[in-house]
Parts: structure tokens; C-alpha cells; sequence
């Protein structure tokens, strides 16, 4: 059975003097999430009242609950109750002080709120490492109110907003409330599949020990307890999921894994361990599940999983070892999920997820690494593409040719040498250069020339060019000058004379000989990103920079390339 009515929002939060709920399976608050360039719901729902005060009426999106004694249970219209309840507290306090609202089994997101009640109360300092999802949004959302409301009358916006804001109140029966919950939000499209999946776990491990009520004292003791024991579980594992959550949010997670799904590639990943041919993450995809597994071993299952992101992050030489393979991903999903699926396989063994990572960074692909099955046409094995690239990197003109290989291997000569750092436990490398990534010349290629000879009938004329084709009128001399020409099998331009650098860093080095650049790499007065890069230290370590570091530099080079690949000489 259900009925409804309308209510004005003083209707609403004052007559019944009852502690709105928010139950375990809702989803957290998300109202105050901003994406780039739009309002959030909260600041669209302050801008919409705003405009709304002068009207006779206004009708806000219904609330749907269920009535059980002195609470309100919210089965749907949390993110709006509680964005009121907020608009409240900034309007008027003393009013504010009339309302309960409970977040049920959500300690620090119950503590929050009712801490709002005292007037010295310094929100911005409660959990100031943001690590509650809940909380840090509540803190959003209460700014976002601060600066829209912040030139409206109080007292005329409080009377408008309890009097002429309507809703529409719809009560439905305790027993259908989670049902109800599920199907509501899967229809609107209000909540995303990783919220419903968590709303319809959390519901099933609430019936998976139904209990009757017992006619005689002990029996019904020990319904209590059975209780109790279900609706402890069912908190643990909210507050669980909502740890991974929160882990999945992280900024650094993010960009390791270039998601921002709200829970990253966990859900997805579960589903593609469960069929690699359908790893959609769809309410109707998990509820196949359930025809197979129970929620609680799902659940089991998605904590294994989840421990397994962690840890490999945790590594610092897994952590960097999986990145490097990452970047080199064919770009399909699927061939993500082999790249994690071999990490986690492998996780313990530092070896393999080294080898796994170097292959891949000449291209190999997930099939070629592993040997698995026999390889088709267009499939090469990995030592093939290992030669292949040492071709490449062997070049005369590596730069404007090869860059993104030149890239990769300059990457991993920095990495291996964080790995050797704290007693070969690695450093974690940073990425984030990666995607502000550069190759710089080492000796300035402005400052390197050639000669082009051409013969007419009468005489030979020689002609002089710059490492940037700009036309000389005389063969350049003196300090600073190098000649291509007199360089071995390569030149400005090959892998010799490259290193990696930040590019944000790369135009104050310009045209600058090697000394100057190396008094800026090494000015510890002024930050400097590329100083994080160990290779590239050694590279500007050195006292000078002539044609003879190039081509030695360039054989270490390649040696080590063929070493690290097993190519012979």
C-alpha cells in the first residue's frame, strides 16, 4: 500500500517532528560533484530558487519513504532532503536545530551532521584529509550554498523556501522499501550500475538469514541476535564498499589507471575474470551473477580483487612496472584487463613483471609475451620486434622519426633507475612526465651544421645548413659549433645526443650550449621537474658535451638495449 500528498518544506521537516533516515543502501551524497564547466546539483538547486522566490508556487521532485514509529526512512530523495537541510542550516540555525537527519550506519557522516547543530562548530577542520566521501561532499555542498546564496534576503528565502517550495510525499510500506529503492532508481537512470549493484548486495545479504518472530522469549532472543548479526554484516561491507570508493576517487588512482569511473576498473574487471566476452558493468549483467554466486561470495570476490589493485600499487616496483606496460596498451579494454591480470598473477614476482613491461615497451603485444597459442598472420614474436626497434633507435635521425619509441626506452632507463634506489625496493616514478613528455637535445641542434655540395658546369659550391636546414653564408668555427659531418654513423639527431625531459621544462634550455643547460638542470635554487629523472642526471653530470660524448653515448645506448633484450652483437 502507498498514498501521497503534497507538502511545503516547512511541512515537510516540522509537523511530524520525526529523524529523517538515510538507509544503509542508498549511495552516498553527490549532490555538490562538479564537472568541469557545469553547476553542480546543489548550486542549480539554489540558482532554480533563487529565481523561483517571486512565484506562487514551486514543486521540487517528489520524495518517496516508508513510516516506521518516529522515523522517516528515505527511500528516495536523499541528495535533495539533505541539500535542504543544509540550505537550512545556512539560513537559520536556531531552525536548523528542530531537524534529525541520521545517516544510519555512517558514523562519520552521522557525526558530521549532527555536529552542524553547534554554533562553533568549524566544519572545514572535521576530517581534514578528506578521506569520507560523504563528508567531503557535505563540505562542498555547504560552499557552493555559501557563495550562491551569499546576496539573498535570508529571512524573505527562509519564508519562501518553507512555504511556497512544495513537494510531492509519497509513503510506501516497510516491506517493499528496498525493492522499491532498486527498481525506482533503475528506471529513472538516477543512480549509476555500480550504486545499484551495491543497493541490490547490500539488500541480499539483508535476507540471506531470514528470521520469523519466535512465540516464546528464547526463541525470539535468538532472533535478535540473528538480526543483529545481519544488520552489523550488512554495515561492514557498506562501509567497505565505501572505502573503495573513496580509493577509486583518488586522484593518483585515476590517473594510474586513466578512469574515473566511480569504482575504476573493479567491477569491470570482476566481470571480465567472470566472461572476458562481456564485461559490461549493467544491473542485468550482475543479476546473471546472482543466478550463480550468492552476493556474499560476490562480495568476497570483489575484496579479493580490490586487495589486488592495492598491493600492486603499494609495490613500488610492481607500481612502476604495470604503468610502463599500461602505457603501452593496444588501447581496447580487453587488452587493459590482460595487462592487470598478468600483474596480479604475477605481483610476487618482480622478475617476470619486468620482463612483461620491457617487451612490451618495442610493441610486443599480450599474446606474443606469453607464447600463448600459435601466432597469426601479422603477429611477430617479441625478439622480432625487439630488432625491429633496435633498427629504429640505431638511426642517423632517431628525432622527428622515432620520437615515441625514443621515448619509451628513455622511460624505462629512468625507471630501472628508481628501482635501484632504498636497497633495490624502488622508488614509485613519477608518470605524471609522461604525459608531459619530451625529447631534448642534448647538444643543441641549432648549434650542429652539414654541408650540401653542388656542381654546375663551371665549379663545385658548398653550401652550409644548420641542425635547424637554415642556409649559412660561411662554414660556421670556433667553440660551440659542432660538425655533422665528422660524426660516426650518427648525428644531432640520434639517440647519442636525446634525452628525456619534462617539456614544461624543455624551452629554458632554447639553444643553450651544454654548460648553460647544466647550470640550469642542477640550480637547486629553482624547482625543476627533470631533476627527478636519474638517467637523465647522469647524462648532464658530465663536464662536457663534444662530439665524442655523443658517440660514445650512443653505443652505451644500443649496448644496453641489446644486453636488456638479448640481442647479440
Amino acid at each position: 500500500m502507498s498514498n501521497a500528498s503534497f507538502k511545503s518544506i516547512g511541512d515537510y521537516f516540522f509537523t511530524q517532528k520525526k529523524q529523517f533516515v538515510i538507509p544503509n543502501y542508498q549511495r552516498g551524497f553527490k549532490w555538490a560533484v562538479k564537472k568541469k564547466g557545469d553547476l553542480s546539483a546543489v548550486e542549480k538547486l539554489c540558482v532554480d530558487l533563487i529565481k523561483a522566490q517571486r512565484d506562487k508556487n514551486y514543486f521540487l521532485q517528489g520524495v518517496t519513504v516508508c513510516e516506521e514509529d518516529n522515523r522517516i526512512i528515505l527511500i528516495d530523495g536523499q541528495q535533495r532532503t539533505t541539500t535542504l537541510y543544509l540550505i537550512l542550516w545556512f539560513l537559520d540555525i536556531s531552525l536548523f536545530n528542530k531537524i534529525d537527519l541520521c545517516y544510519d550506519i555512517r558514523e562519520k557522516s552521522k557525526e558530521f551532521i549532527s555536529n552542524l547543530k553547534d554554533s562553533n562548530f568549524d566544519y572545514h577542520s572535521f576530517d581534514p584529509a578528506d578521506q569520507n566521501q560523504d563528508v567531503f561532499y557535505f563540505k562542498k555542498a555547504i560552499g557552493q550554498i555559501e557563495n550562491t546564496l551569499s546576496g539573498v534576503d535570508k529571512q524573505f528565502f527562509l519564508n519562501f523556501l518553507l512555504q511556497k517550495v512544495n513537494i510531492l510525499y509519497i509513503v510506501i510500506d516497510a516491506d517493499k522499501a528496498t525493492k522499491t529503492f532498486t527498481m525506482m532508481n533503475g528506471a529513472k537512470a538516477i543512480m549509476l550500475p555500480e550504486e545499484l549493484i551495491k543497493a541490490e548486495i547490500l539488500r541480499q545479504i539483508s535476507l540471506s538469514n531470514p528470521v520469523s518472530i519466535a512465540k516464546d522469549l528464547n526463541n525470539n532472543q535468538d532472533n535478535i541476535t540473528k538480526e543483529w548479526e545481519v544488520v552489523s554484516k550488512r554495515s561492514r561491507h557498506a562501509r567497505e564498499w565505501d572505502r573503495w570508493l573513496y580509493w577509486w576517487n583518488r586522484e593518483d588512482v585515476q590517473d594510474f589507471f586513466s578512469t574515473t569511473k566511480p569504482l575504476g576498473f573493479l567491477l569491470q574487471f570482476y566481470f571480465f575474470k567472470y566472461n572476458p566476452r562481456n564485461i559490461d558493468v549493467s544491473f542485468n549483467n550482475f543479476k546473471k551473477l546472482l543466478n550463480e554466486k550468492t552476493a556474499t561470495d560476490i562480495f568476497k570476490e570483489l575484496r579479493h580483487l580490490q586487495k589486488s589493485f592495492e598491493d600492486v600499487l603499494k609495490e613500488p616496483k610492481a607500481h612502476n612496472y604495470l604503468k610502463l606496460a599500461l602505457l603501452c596498451s593496444e588501447g581496447g579494454t580487453t587488452d587493459t584487463f590482460d595487462i592487470i591480470n598478468f600483474f596480479f598473477l604475477k605481483k610476487s614476482n618482480t622478475e617476470e613483471l619486468s620482463e612483461y613491461a620491457k617487451w612490451r615497451l618495442v610493441g610486443a603485444t599480450h599474446k606474443e609475451i606469453i607464447k600463448e597459442g600459435q601466432l597469426k598472420e601479422g603477429e611477430h614474436a617479441k625478439e622480432d620486434k625487439a630488432r625491429l626497434a633496435l633498427r629504429y633507435l640505431s638511426n642517423e635521425f632517431v628525432y622527428g622519426n622515432y620520437n615515441s619509441l625514443a621515448l619509451r626506452q628513455f622511460l624505462r632507463l629512468n625507471v630501472e633507475e628508481d628501482n635501484k634506489l632504498f636497497g633495490n625496493k624502488g622508488r614509485k616514478f613519477d608518470f605524471s612526465i609522461y604525459g608531459d613528455k619530451s625529447l631534448e637535445h642534448i647538444h643543441p641542434k641549432s648549434k650542429a651544421y652539414y654541408s650540401k655540395v653542388s656542381i654546375d658546369e663551371t665549379s663545385e659550391l658548398i653550401s652550409y645548413f644548420d641542425g635547424n636546414n637554415n642556409f649559412l653564408d660561411i662554414e660556421p668555427t670556433g667553440a660551440g659549433w659542432l660538425n655533422r659531418d665528422s660524426l660516426e654513423q650518427c648525428s644531432e639527431h640520434s639517440i647519442g645526443n636525446l634525452v628525456l625531459l619534462d617539456k614544461n621544462e624543455n624551452s629554458k634550455f632554447s639553444d643553450k650550449p651544454f654548460i648553460e643547460k647544466k647550470d640550469i638542470y642542477f640550480n637547486v635554487n629553482e624547482s625543476f621537474k627533470s631533476r627527478n629523472l636519474l638517467h637523465s642526471i647522469a647524462v648532464f653530470s658530465k663536464s662536457d658535451w663534444t662530439k665524442k660524448d655523443i658517440e660514445e653515448n650512443q653505443i652505451n645506448f644500443l649496448r644496453r638495449f641489446k644486453k636488456d633484450y638479448g640481442i647479440s652483437e
